[in-house]
């Protein structure tokens, strides 16, 4: 058969992180690819007792076809979590989905025609930038700074946008610990994205599945608590704070956003699955959640930083990398002139993998980027992995400068490649409040 395709399911693609996962199966491989919890976190005992208590005392509704918006005690429950993180939202204003990536999938319904101008970071997240191209849009992507996104830059393309008579569906933004970079973007200036999209009536979309997972203990306002709730969409997964495997998230949305979001959900998938809602729901109301998310923190900072050192002793001069304090991933700038994607064969070789950086930049830059997980290797993995990525990273930056050397002149000092203190700061800052 020769069957005529939509135009939807052209644009589609494969997902590269997906694909690495089969890597984390293997033991003879340190994988920093994918953004895995720790497995040793995952509260069994105690979702098997849940799941019989679930069972027994509410399992007609919890085997039947639940509402769209969600179970009211799911709501109830989510609406406690926020409060507990100084957000605020009433249960009118949420809607439970399959995880954030769902919620992606909704906004791409609701906002984006094909060609829709949207923007992004850059870098950004993959699943978004997945969601947002099977959809048509035209995605412009603006840099990141230390302190998150560069609202310089935002202005040009908001300004090239009007040139072009065009008004973005909405500015998507990762504000804490930013997949895939780390960084987190400083109040001042979540307050400055809120008045520019305030005053050319644009949509903010906050995805914020790390925030709770912050190494300093105190975490910074989230964009929907400081625009009230208004001109923000906020998408939200138990997927880093707990475990992915439910595919449990959420929504908070003003009116009438939410209205269209739950008739979109509703073509979808009718709900979400009511018996994995209630588990979860009774996990936040005996008050888990917090000491899951307390241990979690526990568990990746010591990983982190292990990381940081490693980084620090191991990759050669020229190579830069953030430092997040929170969520679980860091950001990698190599030395001039190597690509993350030569280098992987070579790393995958020993035995380590990693996400090269291309696939999280829209516009198809970042090839000499990388993104590390440190929430899923041991200590010791992490310790060994990046000690094998120095020396592959070593060997890349020799056999390009023997290249170079072959079909260039000879390079004055200062040139590229070039020997040059390694840079260890710069993205990722934890910003002041």
């Amino acid at each position: 058969m020769d069957p005529i395709m939509s135009a939807v399911a052209g644009r589609a693609t494969k997902s590269e992180i997906r694909e690495l996962l089969k890597w984390t199966r293997r033991s003879d491989v340190i994988s920093f690819a994918g953004g895995l919890p720790d497995a040793s976190l995952f509260p069994i005992d105690e979702l098997v007792r849940l799941s019989e208590q679930v069972l027994r005392t509410r399992g007609y509704h919890a085997l039947q076809y639940g509402p769209t918006p969600g179970e009211p005690d799911m709501i109830e429950a989510l609406v406690q979590h926020m409060r507990d993180y100084d957000e605020e939202a009433d249960g009118n204003r949420i809607c439970v989905t399959a995880s954030s990536q769902q919620g992606l999938d909704l906004v791409s319904l609701l906002f984006i025609d094909e060609g829709s101008p949207i923007i992004v970071e850059l870098p950004s997240y993959i699943g978004a930038i997945q969601a947002f191209s099977r959809s048509g849009a035209d995605m412009r992507g603006v840099a990141l700074e230390e302190d998150g996104i560069d609202l310089e830059g935002l202005g040009r393309v908001l300004n090239e946008l009007d040139r072009e008579g065009r008004r973005p569906r909405f500015i998507y933004v990762i504000p804490d610990f930013q997949n895939p970079s780390g960084v987190t973007m400083s109040v001042e200036k979540r307050r400055e994205l809120i008045a520019i999209a305030r005053a050319r009536s644009i949509p903010i979309v906050e995805d914020s599945p790390y925030r709770e997972v912050n190494f300093t203990g105190a975490t910074l306002p989230s964009i929907w608590t400081l625009a009230g709730g208004e001109g923000v969409i906020l998408l939200k997964t138990f997927s880093k704070m707990l475990f992915p495997g439910m595919r449990l998230g959420w929504i908070a949305a003003g009116q009438p956003w939410m209205d269209k979001l739950i008739m979109l959900k509703q073509s979808v998938d009718l709900c979400t699955a009511s018996f994995t809602q209630f588990i979860v729901a009774d996990y936040l109301r005996e008050g888990r959640m917090r000491d899951t998310i307390a241990r979690a923190i526990d568990c990746y900072r010591p990983k982190k930083d292990a990381m940081l050192a490693a980084l620090g002793s191991a990759m050669p001069a020229g190579t830069r990398w953030s430092r997040p304090y929170g969520g679980m991933f860091l950001w990698v700038e190599l030395p001039a002139g190597i690509g993350a994607e030569s280098m992987f064969e070579r790393a995958a070789g020993r035995g380590v993998v990693y996400v090269k950086g291309r696939q999280f930049h829209c516009d198809g830059s970042g090839a000499g980027t990388l993104r590390l997980n440190y929430s899923f290797p041991s200590v010791e993995q992490i310790e060994r992995g990046i000690e094998i990525l120095g020396a592959a990273t070593a060997e890349e930056l020799e056999a390009h400068a023997k290249a170079a050397a072959t079909t260039a002149a000879p390079r004055t000092a200062g040139g590229p490649g070039a020997s040059r203190p390694a840079a260890t700061a710069s993205l990722g800052e934890y910003p002041a409040r």
